[in-house]
């Protein structure tokens, strides 16, 4: 079983830190961020802080995770499980602040979800 779980490790934690560094940077730019009137009521003022968020927690921890996992470093399974922490956590701040909203945002949000508890789930493995 471990022989599948660290080649899939790899992979979702280089996806994972690929598009939210990608995701991050387009938030704090307002390259690709949704209207700033989601953020009314919530702790936010712009998209600055979830794009820092998204881009060190996630995206650093995630790419992180992946030269640790491919250096076969002893702690690449929990930097791993961080990364899949730290997504589940940002999606569920970002359900709770913006709503999940009908279309892409809603499948986006799912997806992530979804993403981070695939990768906890194999980094309890590794």
């Amino acid at each position: 079983m471990k022989r599948i779980v660290r080649p899939l490790l790899l992979f979702f934690t280089a996806f994972l830190s690929l598009t939210a560094l990608t995701g991050g940077i387009g938030l704090m730019t307002g390259w690709n961020a949704p209207p700033p009137e989601m953020l009314d009521g919530s702790p936010f003022t712009g998209y600055l802080v979830p794009g820092l968020a998204l881009f060190a927690l996630v995206g650093g921890t995630a790419g992180a995770a992946f030269v640790m996992l491919l250096r076969r470093h002893a702690r690449g399974g929990d930097a791993a499980f961080a990364a899949g922490v730290f997504i589940i956590v940002f999606e569920t701040v970002e359900v709770a602040v913006i709503g999940a909203p009908a279309g892409i945002a809603r499948t986006l949000q799912v997806f992530y979800l979804s993403l981070g508890a695939v990768i906890v789930s194999l980094a309890r493995r590794a």
